[in-house]
């Protein structure tokens, strides 16, 4: 059985066994359940939607950090709202995510990489460059404990390994200049035929925002022998659409790995 589908299967018996508990939050109700990702009211804890409001300052403005750039949050989507993310990255190649949260604590969508995307050459892509995405909040955010989420992400791309079954958890701070929150997690993508000392990876992240404006660091790939990976970016947020440069590999502990440059390109709407 592939890694895909062995990871696909502990998602869903988790999802299964943890569903029940949350019921309430599968309520299938008015799309206007939750609040929006560009309200300016003060920030709510645990909401994810990277929106305060502090006195004398723009209040911050930007949609709920799902990720920090590869490095997963514990963060989900609104109930009914939909994204669609493009990557593109050193060589002409494009990775294109699509998300649709179905509920409060829940999302699920599709990747796929088209390497030589732009260019002259053929398109580049097999099996394994397209794969489910998924995310569920095992517990949520509240002003002493963090969010934490379980979930799978992929595929590889560019020089970026598969996440594959990752356990994310995130945890916001207001400060004097809007709010920073903080993120961690591991990962391993050998869910099949995991060795712990081998297969198992760690991340973490910081992101932050004002006005409109983002903020992201992570440290991506701790526990890799090839060494962790430093990549950071920024994001400006129009809505419908957010555009975000990221730059990877920097001081990277990884051996003749240049630092190299990322556009993104995401739409957010609802349904």
């Amino acid at each position: 059985m592939s890694k895909f589908w062995v990871g696909t299967a502990l998602f869903a018996a988790v999802l299964g066994l943890l569903a029940p508990a949350h019921g309430a939050d599968f309520e299938i109700g008015p799309a206007g359940g939750g609040s929006s990702p560009a309200a300016t009211s003060p920030a709510v804890p645990g909401s994810g939607t990277g929106s305060s409001e502090v006195p004398g300052l723009p209040a911050a403005d930007v949609p709920a950090w799902i990720d920090a750039g590869d490095v997963p949050t514990a963060y989900t989507l609104q109930r009914y709202e939909v994204r669609t993310d493009f990557r593109l990255y050193e060589g002409g190649g494009i990775l294109g995510k699509a998300y649709l949260g179905l509920f409060p604590r829940f999302f699920i969508g599709g990747a796929a990489d088209a390497r030589d995307f732009v260019g002259s050459g053929p398109v580049q892509m097999n099996r394994d460059d397209a794969e489910v995405l998924a995310r569920f909040e095992l517990l949520k955010e509240d002003e002493d404990l963090p969010a934490v989420s379980i979930g799978w992400d992929g595929p590889s791309y560019d020089s970026v390994a598969e996440r594959g079954l990752y356990l994310s958890a995130s945890k916001e701070i207001p400060t004097a200049v809007g709010f920073v929150q903080f993120h961690g997690g591991v990962n391993s993508a050998q869910v099949g035929s995991f060795v712990a000392s081998r297969d198992l990876r760690a991340s973490a992240a910081v992101t932050t925002a004002i006005y409109n404006y983002g903020i992201f660091t992570n440290l991506d790939d701790a526990l890799d022998p090839l060494g962790a990976r430093w990549n950071a970016g920024l994001e400006g947020h129009f809505a419908p659409i957010t555009l975000g440069l990221e730059f990877r590999d920097l001081a990277s502990a990884r051996a003749d790995t240049p630092v190299s440059r990322l556009l993104r390109v995401t739409w957010i709407g609802r349904f």
